[in-house]
């Protein structure tokens, strides 16, 4: 009984430490970036070349709503796309277990500056999709209103 007690208490320990990790990651980018997490199986994957293609086109428009790319592809750590961070090794695995992506194809997922997800998607996004997304949100209508900005 106690041998089962250890082995429980040794594998929440590493769940946990992995969901700590991403949540670090995150954290660093709380209140200040909106992260667009891109997954996929492989780095081959067509959609999320096409994916980070069609995002680099709107560069400018992603920095004024200060958005960030990170991609993770199969087991490989997760790196930024679109902007830059420090990342943590071993955020990849973390990052898959809080926010739990399909496990073929293409999973978009957008993460507020509150560190909570807002919005999912199974395919690839137009960048107009995502920033109509954005500027919906209460604190992106703030900066607007702040800056004077439109979008």
């Amino acid at each position: 009984m106690l041998r089962i007690v250890k082995i429980v208490a040794i594998a929440a320990l590493f769940l946990t430490g992995g969901l700590a990790q991403a949540t670090e990651t995150l954290d660093r980018l709380k209140g200040d970036k909106r992260p667009l997490l891109l997954f996929s199986k492989s780095r081959s994957d067509a959609g999320l070349g096409k994916q980070i293609d069609l995002l680099r086109d709107f560069r400018p428009e992603m920095r004024a709503r200060s958005v960030i790319v990170l991609h993770t592809s199969g087991n490989e750590e997760t790196r930024a796309a679109i902007g830059y961070t420090s990342i943590d090794r071993g955020t990849a695995r973390a990052l898959r277990q809080r926010f739990a992506p399909e496990p073929r194809g293409l999973t978009v997922i957008l993460v507020g500056k509150d560190g909570t997800e807002k919005a999912r998607w199974q395919r690839i996004v137009s960048p107009d999709e995502i920033f109509k997304t954005i500027d919906a949100m209460p604190m992106r209508q703030r900066e607007m209103q702040e800056s004077g900005a439109t979008n």
